[in-house]
Order: C-alpha cells, then structure tokens, then sequence
C-alpha cells in the first residue's frame, strides 16, 4: 500500500453510507433489532401499504441501514419476498431550509423513473406529470434548452435537482402546482400502479425471484429544518410529519420516511397514531454501561469491527498506536459517524502509521471548541444533573433536552437482552464524552445540588 494514511482517510469517510462491504451488524451493541429485520417482518405481514418511520441520531448509522435494507430487499433470504426499492435522498433535492410538499412529490417522481431506467431498464412514462414537468420548466430550465426539446421523466431528475439551488424558481414552481397538490397525490399513485406492473413484468437473469411490488425509501428527510414557511425547527417538523401525515400516508405504496430524533422525543405518541406503527429508533453503539460508564466490551467490539472494515487488509494495529485507537473508540461515544470523523481528522496530523495518539489529541479539538462555546449555558446544570442521576433518563419533552439530543450533547442508548420486556426497551442517556471533558461541565457537575 503505497499511502497507508491516504487509504484510511478516504476508507472512512463520515458521509457515505457503509457498502455491503463495509456494512456491520450492530443489532447486539444497540440494544434492538435491525432495520432489515424489523421491517421485513412487517412487510411479510402488511395486508395494506406499510408506512414505516425510522429515526436516530444524525450520523448514528441510519443511511447505512438503509443502504443495507436496499440489498436485502434485492436479495432476501427465504421465507421473505423481494421487492423492489427506491431509494431516495432527499438532500439531492431539497433544500433543507426551505422545504414544501410539491418540491417533495417531484422528487419521488424523479427518482422513481430514473431508478426503473438505471436498475430494470424500463421508461417510465406518464401523461399528467410529462404535462406538469412541461408547464413548468420554463422556471428552471436555460432559453438554449427550452428550445431544444420537451421536458421528459427520462431527463428530469437532473434537471429538477436544479430547485434547489435556486429559490427563486423554486417558489414559482410551488406556486403553480399548489393548485393542483391533491390532483399530483392522486396522480402520483396512479404512477406507483404503473411502476408495480412493470416491475412485476421486468426482465428476470438466471435464478433471480420476480419482484413482488415497490418499496420507496426516504433518506435524509429529517434533516428538514424549515417546511410549508413555517418556523425552523421543531414547529416545521411537526408541519411535515404530522399536519401532513394525511399526505405522507396516502402514498400507496410501501414507504419509509427518515423522521427526527427530536420530533419522535417530542411527539412520539402522536406519530404512533398517525401512521403504521411506532417510530423505529436505531440507538447509539452502546460503549458504556448504564450508571457506571465502565466499557461495554460488545459496542466497543462492535466499533473496532466497523473500522477494521473500512480498513480492509490494513490491521488496526498497523494503523493505530493502541493508546490512539483507544481515545478515538472512547470519545466516539458509539457514534458512527463522529468515530469516522475523528480518525479522518486524525490522518491529517500524523505523519505516518501508526497514527500516534497526539494525532487522535487533535482529532477532536474542533468537536471541543464547538461544545465550548456553543452549548448555551443554562444547558451546563442539566447537563451535570443528568449525569449524576440514578436512572439516566432526560424529562419527556422538555425542550432543552431535545436541543441537547438534537445537537449531540447527550446522546440515546438502550441495553436490550430478553429480560425484563420493559427495561431492555427504555432509552436511556448518557453526557457525550467529550463533553463531559470540558471545564464548563466539571464546574457544573462540582457544584453542590440545590
């Protein structure tokens, strides 16, 4: 390997989803099931259209567990049926700061006919959105193209991305369609009963199932922060996911929307009653216990398992001194994406391998100066106060504590097992370790209680 630490940098990259070589099951160090799992259970078992909600800490592993739950749905061990998914992204398309519900239909649209073109070799087509598409492409589209040809689903996803690059045409595209918004759900479905049929008729290689019908698959949709004008943030949320529960549901086909871990925190009964069932949370890695915060060996494993993935033929005592590997492991907190972060960072201050423990040191100095200076102080108190409460739980709802969620200050566990059916179910929640470093924190957690 002519550049070992130019193979770890790119190997672990914090914002691409584990392939299926890189793909790591950590049903056992979370405390639950995994997505497959969960959901093909309920998929062998929906007589109707299973709406699905998935949510978790951002970077906590979600978008792999999609990316997993893509092949298998692909390529499904028996007894289970394939299917056939579409998986979008809706960071390819929407603004996430200024989001709406006509933005979100064509972008189902969009990639539904390009990912029936790239993966079955099938031409979607349809009159009413090829009709839709041609009113209003006069809003994104340059004079040397509208000149050139008619706006068609075989070139509309690249064309339609362009929204969210441009506000301007953004609104004007929503205010056509606005008026039509309950026509396009109805339409929209019409195009989910012509995709099922053609997939069901595709082309079959040697030993492959036919397909049994769609799945559609929304990553990336709690990252919405602003939706329909409304306030950022949780009001926004409430918005999308709830006030527009009607529409989301009314999608006939199989659907799985990313929802926030902080509207689930919040409104989770309310979501529950909305759509199919309770949110599915994917907790953190669990690398302390509860109450001692001594290492949980399995999550720890688990963590040196989904690096020495990434790492391939390179042994992680190649790559890391062991004191290194340890800090990194350890200030992680068993989160996925804040372990891949860190050893990037690391790379960039070590001048070889193994990557020494100075270069971890520094890794995580950005994430400190952070913390720092951006955890409001009124934060510090309950901070310390959950740290040293008995039970590791955060009051239901409170808005300080859905911040802390959201912005990783305090991070979602939970132990599993087959005990107790309630206990191994109860989220608990530590202080992110690397908080809990920080002189703000000690201070605050050396005060006497009141």
């Amino acid at each position: 390997m002519d550049n070992p630490l130019k193979h770890i940098y790119n190997a672990c990259d914090p914002y691409k989803p584990a392939t299926a070589e890189y793909y790591v099951d950590c049903a056992e160090a979370r405390g639950s099931s995994t997505l497959t799992q969960e959901y093909q259970r309920h998929l062998a078992l929906a007589n109707d259209y299973l709406c699905f909600l998935f949510s978790g800490h951002i970077g906590c592993g979600k978008s792999s567990e999609l990316e997993q739950l893509r092949r298998v749905l692909e390529q499904p061990e028996p007894p289970y049926e394939r299917y056939f998914p579409i998986l979008l992204n809706v960071s390819d398309y929407l603004d996430d700061y200024d989001a709406d519900m006509t933005d979100l239909l064509l972008a189902i649209v969009s990639e539904l006919a390009d990912t029936l073109r790239e993966k079955v070799d099938i031409e979607l087509e349809d009159n009413y959105f090829l009709s839709r598409l041609n009113e209003i492409k006069e809003f994104f589209l340059s004079e040397v193209e509208l000149k050139e040809f008619e706006l068609s689903l075989k070139v509309a996803k690249v064309k339609i991305q362009r929204l969210k690059r441009d506000p301007d045409a953004r609104q004007r595209v929503r205010d056509a369609l606005k008026p039509k918004l309950s026509t396009m759900l109805e339409e929209i479905n019409l195009l989910f009963d012509k995709a099922r049929l053609a997939v069901k008729k595709a082309s079959l290689q040697a030993g492959e199932r036919p397909y049994t019908d769609l799945v559609l698959i929304l990553d990336n949709l709690e990252k919405i922060r602003g939706f329909a004008n409304k306030e950022e943030g949780l009001e926004s949320q409430r918005e999308l996911f709830l006030e527009r529960a009607p529409q989301l549901t009314g999608m006939q086909v199989h659907v799985i929307y990313t929802v926030p871990l902080r509207l689930v925190r919040a409104d989770g009964p309310q979501l529950g009653m909305r759509y199919d069932s309770d949110p599915f949370v994917l907790p953190m890695v669990k690398v302390i216990e509860r109450g001692t915060r001594a290492p949980f060996s399995t999550g720890v494993e688990c963590m040196r398992g989904l690096l020495a993935r990434r790492l391939g033929d390179l042994a992680l005592g190649e790559a890391f001194e062991p004191d290194a590997l340890e800090f990194l492991l350890t200030y992680s907190g068993g989160h996925v994406r804040n372990l891949m972060t860190f050893v990037q960072t690391a790379c960039t201050y070590a001048e070889g391998i193994p990557i020494p423990l100075r270069a971890a040191h520094r890794a995580i100095q950005q994430t400190v100066r952070t913390y720092s200076t951006a955890i409001p102080e009124h934060h510090w108190g309950k901070l310390a106060e959950l740290d040293r409460s008995a039970d590791q739980m955060i009051p239901g709802g409170g808005p300080d504590y859905l911040t802390m969620l959201e912005n990783l200050s305090v991070l979602e566990y939970i132990n599993g097992g087959d005990e107790d059916p309630f206990a191994v179910a109860e989220p608990w929640y530590a202080v992110n370790p690397i908080v809990r470093e920080l002189q703000k924190f000690r201070a605050s957690a050396e005060k006497p209680r009141s």
